[in-house]
């Protein structure tokens, strides 16, 4: 009997062992987490799919993987089977290799420390400045409606001509940060997420600036089909 349950447990083993890893392994910890199922997710003809998941019963690291030939956006969902379970996706750029995400139960979405992913490096960058970019929009937004209120004709003409003219930096400064990092997905992915809009021109820009590697992307890709459709 124990002769047999020796070998049952180095079969379990050697299988466990022989299993291949995936080209994206995430570890994924969330502090004060009891219970709940871990989902890593990704965007397949424009829903939203799980690709590996994992059931946790108390605190711990947990691995989740997935294939992907190129970096591109993935998300981590947790599910406490609760009906009042929001802000609970953290979205990040997966990237080939190791990848570490941090955070807590009660701040899951903001708290949530990624690491391990040059392109998330990059998009961190490029929301920095755009967090400050949303904080002016704010801020012209409180004097506007003070504007109102006090009927200053002359104030809300100003404040109009300067959200006119952060949204034109906004815009170009996106444009500029594509441009610059056109070996990275974050190129097209930004002019397909933030640009759609946009004259035609930058976002022809962008794609003539990316690197046949990102051009060969999924976002590399679906830029081009977009600007062929625009074409048309």
């Amino acid at each position: 009997m124990k002769h047999t349950i020796a070998k049952l447990f180095l079969i379990t083993l050697l299988v466990s062992c022989s299993s291949p890893k995936k080209d994206m392994q995430v570890t994924v910890e969330v502090k004060n987490l009891k219970k709940g199922t871990l989902f890593l997710e990704r965007v397949q003809d424009s829903a939203l799919v799980a690709v590996d998941s994992i059931f946790l019963g108390r605190e711990e690291a947990v691995v989740l993987q997935a294939d992907l030939n190129h970096p591109e956006l993935f998300y981590i969902l947790l599910d406490r089977n609760q009906t009042n379970d929001i802000d609970n996706r953290i979205p990040f750029f997966g990237h080939a290799g190791e990848i570490s995400i941090q955070t807590t139960l009660d701040d899951y979405v903001t708290k949530a420390e990624v690491s391990g992913s040059p392109t998330q490096e990059i998009y961190n960058a490029y929301l920095r400045v755009i967090r400050q970019f949303n904080n002016e929009e704010l801020d012209l937004l409180a004097a506007y409606l003070q504007a109102q209120i006090s009927q200053n004709a002359d104030s809300l003409t100003l404040v109009e001509q300067q959200t006119a003219s952060l949204s034109k930096r906004k815009i170009l400064f996106t444009v500029n940060f594509a441009v610059n990092n056109a070996n990275s997905v974050v190129a097209p992915y930004l002019a397909l997420s933030e640009l759609p809009k946009v004259s035609k021109s930058f976002l022809d820009t962008i794609a003539a600036s990316m690197s046949n590697d990102v051009a060969n992307s999924r976002y590399g890709m679906l830029l081009t089909d977009f600007l062929s459709e625009l074409e048309n």
